[in-house]
């Protein structure tokens, strides 16, 4: 999935970076273009793509299906029979990564393969050690164009809700691996209000959308924390009162209630099918469940991040429900998006062979 982030925005022309190591590492270079790029770029759905151009699967040719079909390799990476195995080949070397994905998670197993011309093929290991390194859903590994030079990368977004990317990068010097180095860069983002949906008649949904969104703002804290919400101080050192109380001991759990592994996210008529499931739906990431006085009334609201299933997408829905939380009980939904809006930082730093 990272590459998707990787495709589709020109920012610069840089045909001149692709020359030797003169001037600095890789990474200290893309540093320094990402801080002069103007921050509408950082908006974009793909912001690095000028910078880190994924390479193509290789050529058609007998090598590459040789290899594809080599059973050393194909037993390392566990392809099962008639699995496709992926070949890419760094540009103007003998090197090969093979590759196949697996699971929802469209999980990366890859090997790194030197073929000279007329000799046997060999394991290569990788420039940096692969442990440790979850290669799912936003990150992976594989030969890019890195301003204009051919390098092996792995990394990306350390998860679907980051707004950040960290890579690490090596070059070819000829017979073996030569410069590395890694990059961090981290986005500036903003949360706007979107869609709300509301019960007729309902005098809540308009009182409650300034507490909505600072209860939105207040998970994205507390999850980047990896801290519970203070709802004492999220309501002004107020407690509930003895009906939302006894409904958040423990919150209802049924199917369609605000316990369940994914509460629901009432939308009052709106058509289902003009909405993004992606952004109109909660995920089971981590939703959570708190008392909320609004119109000076308690209820039970449900904040968290929108997506379906585990894979979470760019909005944070808040629910408000009267108690005991059930799918009919829900009176307001609010819909906030996150988006980057600029660079806040990059930062380089060369690694030693």
């Amino acid at each position: 999935m990272n590459r998707d982030w990787l495709a589709g925005l020109a920012l610069v022309g840089l045909a001149a970076t692709a020359a030797g190591d003169d001037g600095g590492s890789l990474c200290t270079r893309l540093a320094d273009e990402a801080r002069r790029a103007p921050a509408s770029a950082w908006a974009a759905p793909s912001p690095l793509a000028n910078w880190m151009k994924p390479a193509p699967a290789a050529a058609p040719s007998a090598q590459a299906d040789g290899l594809a079909r080599d059973a050393r390799w194909r037993e390392q990476l566990a392809a099962s029979e008639g699995q496709v195995v992926g070949v890419q080949q760094l540009a103007g070397a003998p090197v090969f990564l093979l590759e196949t994905f697996a699971g929802t998670a469209t999980c990366q197993s890859l090997v790194l393969v030197a073929a000279p011309p007329g000799q046997p093929s060999r394991q290569l290991e990788p420039p940096f050690s692969l442990d440790g390194w979850d290669l799912c859903t936003t990150r992976s590994a594989g030969f890019f164009q890195v301003l204009g030079r051919p390098a092996f990368v792995v990394g990306g977004a350390p998860s679907m809700t980051s707004p950040d990317f960290h890579y690490r990068i090596a070059t070819w010097a000829g017979q073996g691996w030569g410069q590395r180095c890694s990059v961090t860069l981290k986005r500036q983002v903003a949360m706007t209000a979107a869609q709300r949906f509301c019960a007729p008649g309902g005098r809540v949904c308009e009182a409650g959308q300034p507490v909505a969104r600072r209860l939105a703002q207040a998970y994205e804290l507390a999850r980047a924390a990896n801290r519970p919400l203070d709802e004492v101080a999220f309501n002004g050192g107020r407690r509930p009162d003895a009906a939302v109380a006894a409904a958040l001991n423990p919150p209802l759990a049924e199917s369609g209630a605000v316990g369940d592994m994914n509460p629901p996210f009432p939308l009052f008529g709106a058509d289902e099918k003009r909405l993004d499931a992606m952004l109109t739906v909660f995920s089971n990431a981590d939703p959570r469940v708190l008392p909320v006085r609004v119109e000076g009334r308690w209820w039970l609201a449900v904040v968290g991040r929108s997506g379906v299933g585990w894979r979470e997408g760019a909005a944070v829905l808040v629910a408000l429900f009267a108690p005991p939380g059930r799918a009919a009980d829900g009176v307001a939904s609010y819909q906030f998006l996150v988006r980057p809006t600029g660079l806040l930082d990059a930062a380089a730093s060369d690694e030693r062979p």
